[in-house]
């Protein structure tokens, strides 16, 4: 029942502020999910750009559309590259 036209917390149709948060919730998760994988895909992209071929497992094409998705960016950037082996080389000092 209403009482000057203020809703009872019983009356249909009145959210309470918890069940607006737990609906937009699912929301939240999946755009901020969109993101990480934009910017993942981007990264493994400036990557392939910018790498060596030799410096690549396996065709650089094939990895610059396999990284247009998501899983496919994770998985270039955890198995695609070779990692590259930091040598010091000490030049001899003439005397």
């Amino acid at each position: 029942m209403e009482t000057d036209g203020v809703p009872n917390e019983t009356d249909e149709g009145v959210d309470s502020e918890a069940e607006r948060r737990n609906r937009s919730a699912p929301a939240v998760k999946k755009i901020v999910g969109l993101i990480v994988a934009v910017v993942l895909v981007l990264l493994a992209q400036r990557d392939l750009r910018k790498r060596p071929a030799e410096l690549v497992r396996g065709s650089v094409r094939v990895w610059k559309v396999v990284a247009l998705v998501g899983p496919g960016a994770v998985a270039y950037l955890l198995f695609g590259r070779r990692r590259v082996a930091s040598t010091v080389v000490l030049d001899p000092i003439d005397t």
